[in-house]
């Protein structure tokens, strides 16, 4: 008798764990965290707005000649589209893809590398965005950063999500970003002034 009271004590303990466990575990997803199984969501990448550049804006087709230290490039974009994505590679609700076209020359005898940390977009109400790296993957989109050599050029195209209603946009290409966040550098013949060009 007393060997049975253990065993049903014993199941009735079990089943009441068992009933915890099974309480304290998640049964319900938040709502605003539950993602497309079509695509992951992407943050957009936006900054705080920001204080407007002063700087000479220039114009889709302007060839911008820039030569500081040991830079001598010319630069330009030569048009922009709206991007609307391809199967699961998309732009996040309430946003489109702005695809700009550019082409750098390097006039220089160094070669010169150029990553996506060099160019960004700014909205009208001085917001900035960076380079939409998951657009990257596009098979008709070919960036034009690495390395160019001397007398050589690259033509590529930078995509930026932004929201749908957004206007007055603006490319900012930085040729020398790293150098520039050092103000020692900075100081000694570089122009950090980033080149504007209105799209």
């Amino acid at each position: 008798m007393y060997k049975k009271s253990r065993i049903i004590i014993g199941a009735i303990t079990s089943i009441c764990l068992l009933t915890i466990i099974l309480g304290c575990s998640p049964n319900e997803q938040n709502s605003e965290t539950v993602q497309s199984r079509d695509r992951p969501f992407v943050e957009t990448a936006e900054s705080p707005a920001t204080k407007p550049i002063s700087a000479p804006i220039h114009s889709l087709g302007d060839v911008i000649s820039i030569t500081q230290k040991n830079l001598n490039l010319q630069f330009t974009v030569n048009s922009t589209k709206v991007h609307p994505g391809k199967g699961v590679i998309q732009p996040n609700k309430g946003n489109q893809w702005v695809v700009v076209d550019t082409t750098i020359v390097n006039q220089g005898q160094q070669p010169q590398t150029f990553s996506v940390v060099s160019f960004e977009v700014i909205d009208g109400n001085n917001k900035t965005y960076e380079v939409a790296l998951l657009a990257s993957a596009l098979e008709d989109i070919e960036t034009p950063t690495g390395e160019i050599s001397p007398g050589d050029q690259r033509q590529g195209q930078l995509v930026f999500e932004v929201p749908e209603d957004t206007s007055n946009l603006k490319l900012l290409f930085q040729p020398n970003p790293i150098e520039c966040e050092e103000k020692s550098t900075a100081a000694k013949g570089l122009n950090c002034q980033p080149i504007i060009v209105k799209l």
